[in-house]
């Protein structure tokens, strides 16, 4: 009797009932789900860092070429243009300077005119040659999306006042102390401005 009731037992555990299916088929079907949110949570993580990477990346070349640009200007007697201006007729600032650290090496080179302006939520930085290198290609670097602009210029010291930031710069034929550029971009608002002190014109630049 013992035996027909264990052999009863086995036959009636050797499949798996409805319910234990359909517990097994769910208990799956979140595992999958589960797995897949994490694996395109993962995704969309690494194609933040990528982005912000790649804002980075270009945001530094930017401050680096503006840096070079700024540093070397031609001496007020090899020009005629204006050596540095900032236009606010359109409300965002155009700023417009001469340079001869567009092209190595720095300093020596042809002039070329630089204008720094906000187009369309993006920062164009467009260098154009002029002089001898007429004919080469205009250099473009651009930043988007950026969200406000803004230029800052500090005036020379004098023995009766200190130097202070001004929004614009009056003197065609010298440059000011140091320049200080800003902007936001809608995914870093809090990114430092650029400040660059120039080299005086009487003096080597190096």
């Amino acid at each position: 009797m013992m035996r027909s009731q264990v052999r009863s037992q086995m036959r009636s555990r050797r499949g798996f009932t409805l319910l234990e299916v359909i517990v097994a088929i769910t208990v799956t079907g979140l595992s999958l789900t589960t797995a897949g949110m994490a694996l395109s949570a993962a995704r969309n993580t690494a194609a933040r860092i990528q982005a912000h990477e790649a804002r980075t990346e270009a945001d530094s070349r930017v401050r680096a070429l503006l840096t070079d640009m700024l540093r070397h200007a031609p001496l007020s007697e090899q020009v005629d243009d204006p050596l540095l201006v900032v236009d606010r007729a359109s409300g965002s600032p155009v700023l417009r300077f001469l340079s001869t650290g567009v092209r190595e090496p720095y300093g020596t080179g042809a002039v070329w005119q630089v204008e720094v302006a906000l187009r369309d939520s993006t920062l164009v930085v467009r260098a154009t040659p002029t002089g001898r290198d007429v004919g080469a290609s205009p250099l473009v670097a651009t930043l988007s999306p950026v969200t406000q602009w803004d230029v800052r210029l500090l005036e020379h010291g004098t023995a009766m006042s200190s130097p202070s930031w001004r929004p614009d710069w009056p003197i065609a034929q010298d440059r000011p102390r140091a320049i200080e550029l800003a902007w936001s971009r809608a995914s870093d608002r809090s990114a430092m401005p650029l400040r660059v002190v120039l080299a005086p014109l009487d003096r080597p630049r190096l």
